[in-house]
């Protein structure tokens, strides 16, 4: 099923313009985009049977998988899956991938983070997995793969993109606050769910990335889904760049509550979440998308969200609803969550039988 490229070559790319090695369609607030990087991740996953991948066998997905058997037994495909079976999994991936430039260089845009590199086993084992998806890429073709799937990239970025600019519009009053530059990566091989990462640069200017996976099949191709399901998981990713931040800004006071985790250990880990800073954001997270779902679909669908979190095991979830509904109620006083942030925080300090 191979097409032969006009342009494989790092130095014949140069007089490629039709080979782009990123689909984006830029909004006022966001760029909704399917990013080179993160479909070169996907493919190094679906190769090893990684645990995320897409469990929608869409026809994309049977491309992929045909066009890339032969690179099954890949040293990078093998490296994975020895790194993955340990900490290299969940968000640490996707935010690997998207820290280096387009594929075939993988250059560092970006410092790797500690916690990226400690996770793949550290710097010298992360230098490895990237040098053998370097070859990965060439090897197996992977620009040639990308290119001849634009058109299938640009119908998900059409798609997608009202939801997208009408979630983060949303979010960002809601907090009060700007969410600076932000890209929802589309990844059609990506789990029915979301990550999220920020990179700051020099000049002090946040990159925000929220990598959302598709929720069905229509017609054969991978589907987003409507705004019902899009805003929940994008407001969801943006607001871990706001509130992630204020969280490591308030370490003392989140450390006087962290006694409290101890009752949620195994319930957490389950999700996904190892500590109590992690449980803290995703506990305000959930909840400021549950009043969002509440603001934009009625009762009902936020009552849903808020049993769903419970079940999950996200107990300080309806307390943090009672303290938002303050904070949406005094918003004159409060413009910004930064500025409510405190009292958000005392609900994990206060309410101690929760967990």
């Amino acid at each position: 099923m191979r097409i032969v490229a006009a342009c494989l070559l790092p130095a014949a790319l140069l007089g490629c313009a039709s080979i782009q090695t990123r689909m984006t369609e830029t909004t006022p607030k966001a760029a909704v985009t399917v990013d080179s990087r993160i479909e070169l991740m996907g493919v190094i996953q679906l190769l090893s049977d990684y645990f995320l991948v897409s469990y929608l066998d869409s026809s994309y997905k049977l491309e992929a998988a045909e066009y890339f058997a032969s690179c099954r037994d890949h040293p990078a495909v093998s490296k994975f899956s020895e790194l993955s079976s340990s900490d290299f999994s969940f968000s640490t991936v996707p935010d690997a991938f998207i820290a280096l430039s387009d594929p075939p260089m993988l250059e560092q845009r970006y410092p790797p983070k500690p916690e990226v590199t400690q996770s793949a086993g550290g710097p010298k084992a992360y230098a490895e997995f990237l040098s053998l998806t370097r070859a990965f890429a060439s090897d197996c073709g992977f620009l040639d793969f990308y290119a001849r799937n634009r058109p299938y990239y640009d119908r998900l970025i059409a798609q997608s993109r009202p939801s997208v600019t009408a979630s983060t519009r949303i979010l960002s009053a809601y907090l009060g606050m700007p969410l600076g530059s932000t890209e929802v990566v589309l990844g059609p091989l990506l789990h029915d769910g979301g990550f999220a990462t920020r990179y700051d640069s020099d000049d002090g200017k946040a990159s925000a990335y929220a990598f959302i996976g598709p929720a069905s099949i229509v017609d054969g191709e991978t589907n987003f889904g409507t705004s019902e399901r899009l805003q929940p998981l994008i407001s969801h990713e943006f607001a871990h760049t706001v509130i992630n931040p204020l969280t490591a800004r308030y370490s003392s006071e989140v450390g006087a509550s962290a006694a409290n985790f101890d009752g949620l250990v195994e319930a957490m880990r389950r999700e996904g979440y190892t500590t109590w800073d992690q449980v803290i954001n995703e506990s305000i997270i959930r909840a400021v998308t549950a009043r969002l779902t509440t603001q934009e679909r009625g009762n009902a669908a936020g009552e849903a969200e808020i049993a769903d979190e419970l079940q999950r095991g996200f107990v300080y979830v309806p307390a943090l609803i009672s303290a938002l509904e303050h904070y949406e109620a005094h918003r004159e006083t409060y413009p910004t969550i930064e500025s409510y942030y405190p009292n958000l925080l005392r609900v994990f300090e206060e309410a101690t039988s929760l967990s």
